[in-house]
């Protein structure tokens, strides 16, 4: 005899009729699932059933995206779209935890919906490995209630808020980098009926430096985890109408005391021009400059060959040129000046036997005050090939603006930095 046999043979002798199985809101497992939820006073049935209503659209299955659906899919959100056209890598598996060692390259979104519905396979989870863009936003998005930015890119928190205005729905939107981050509610109206800011209201113009990747500013794996719980918990609380009566931004840093500042935000800005009286930002999203909007943001994708400035032939040196050099150096007597411009925490990680580290704010301070001699090549090297070109771009500039003191000194830097020097030249230097 099955559980519904056994409820309906007590149910006889009772007075009180039971509800047919088709009746039933949840199912039998379902009201064991969510049963330590369902006791809590003002939660009840009522808000699981809008739990199991609810369709909601996640971009991004990383730091922040994890937590985020973990959480969102545990509780019975009943329709998760997942929106990443990444693939997972085994540097970011220390907070990107729903994705596995053995699915590295696999696609974010496939390999988030594996792990969600093993937890709990009563979810509906759409997995979408393909970019979201002005042209295709709004039919991705909408067939869902809430938006969730989880992605680290200033586009897409101004797409989504923008699509988010067009649909008449609340954006979630947050962002974490080094030890702090922030998440708040925007757009869409209050259970009051007030209408909330969106995004673009209180954040007009892109902030410099926004577009910093945790690849390059690096990420406490914690603070991913308490910024995407928390942007789940604004998720949870909008879908069962428990929302916070006045929008608040809340601002997490993992050393200060309190962890988490909240403050209350601006209301909607009259000038904005997403949401305000004279909008012009309408359903055609593809014509509105979005890439140039955000450039000043934006880290580019430094290509290991051709750099971030215009370099000079023969001011490039390649690792197997360098590789050469240091031999070279090595057999006759010390003439390369070898420096690393990365943080000295990073150089602590790894680095060439003979470097010494002056980090990059430091040489572009004044990039005259570096040891020099007669007859010297300076060689800079960093990470990635970035940063030290624009260090021997900014020492050989000083010297041409008549700081030069008379040695002949030759500049250059490494194309790829130590990643180049661990893929061609030697696999057991480590990266990460």
């Amino acid at each position: 005899m099955n559980e519904i046999d056994v409820l309906q043979a007590e149910a006889s002798s009772s007075t009180l009729p039971l509800p047919s199985v088709e009746e039933v809101p949840l199912s039998l497992d379902e009201y064991v699932r969510y049963g330590r939820q369902m006791i809590m006073p003002g939660f009840g049935l009522p808000a699981q059933l809008k739990l199991k209503n609810a369709k909601v659209a996640v971009a991004g299955a990383g730091g922040l995206g994890c937590p985020t659906l973990q959480y969102l899919a545990s509780m019975g959100v009943g329709t998760i779209g997942i929106f990443d056209h990444d693939e997972v890598s085994l540097s970011n598996l220390h907070r990107q935890i729903l994705h596995t060692t053995e699915r590295v390259g696999m696609n974010k979104a496939e390999s988030a919906c594996i792990t969600v519905s093993a937890n709990n396979p009563s979810v509906t989870l759409i997995p979408h490995p393909v970019p979201i863009t002005p042209s295709t936003a709004l039919n991705l998005l909408k067939p869902y209630s809430v938006l969730v930015d989880c992605t680290d890119r200033p586009l897409t928190r101004y797409l989504f808020s923008d699509a988010s205005v067009r649909l008449g729905i609340p954006l979630v939107s947050g962002a974490a980098i080094s030890s702090a981050g922030q998440w708040a509610v925007y757009g869409g109206t209050t259970k009051a009926g007030k209408r909330r800011a969106c995004y673009r209201c209180v954040w007009p113009s892109v902030l410099p430096g926004s577009g910093g990747k945790c690849e390059e500013e690096g990420v406490w794996a914690v603070v991913t985890g308490l910024v995407g719980t928390g942007m789940a918990g604004e998720v949870i609380k909008l879908i069962i109408g428990k929302e916070d009566p006045e929008p608040l931004l809340h601002l997490h840093h993992l050393c200060s005391n309190p962890l988490i500042r909240t403050i209350r935000m601006k209301g909607p800005s009259p000038k904005c021009i997403a949401c305000g009286p004279d909008a012009s930002i309408t359903d055609n999203l593809d014509i509105y400059g979005y890439e140039s909007f955000c450039a000043g943001a934006m880290v580019p994708d430094v290509d290991d060959e051709s750099g971030l400035v215009d370099g000079v032939e023969g001011e490039r040196l390649s690792v197997k040129e360098l590789a050469d050099l240091l031999n070279t150096d090595s057999a006759l007597g010390s003439k390369i000046h070898l420096v690393d411009t990365r943080p000295p925490v990073e150089f602590g990680i790894c680095s060439l036997p003979g470097s010494i580290n002056i980090p990059l704010p430091t040489i572009l301070k004044d990039p005259s005050s570096l040891p020099m001699s007669e007859d010297q090549d300076i060689v800079f090297l960093c990470r990635r090939g970035n940063d030290s070109q624009i260090a021997a771009y900014a020492l050989r500039k000083v010297r041409k603006e008549g700081q030069d003191d008379g040695m002949r000194v030759r500049v250059r830097d490494v194309k790829g930095g130590l990643r180049a020097w661990s893929r061609d030249i030697d696999p057991e230097f480590p990266v990460y």
